[in-house]
């Protein structure tokens, strides 16, 4: 996981205009950038379980 957050922090922060290369910035920015990574991919995991509960078909045990 912590590979994932990783990419995606530097994901996140390559979309930002006007940063510098991530080797150069600040502890504190990458952790910044961090902490959206790991909200974006919780919500990731939200929405795939949402998605996953949605498509499961609803049986009901007596018809009428």
């Amino acid at each position: 996981m912590d590979c994932e957050i990783e990419s995606v922090a530097r994901a996140l922060h390559s979309a930002e205009e006007d940063t510098q290369l991530w080797e150069r910035e600040p502890d504190i920015v990458k952790e910044e950038f961090r902490f959206y990574a790991r909200a974006a991919l919780e919500m990731l995991v939200q929405h795939r379980r949402q998605q996953a509960a949605e498509a499961e078909p609803i049986s009901f045990p007596y018809a009428a």
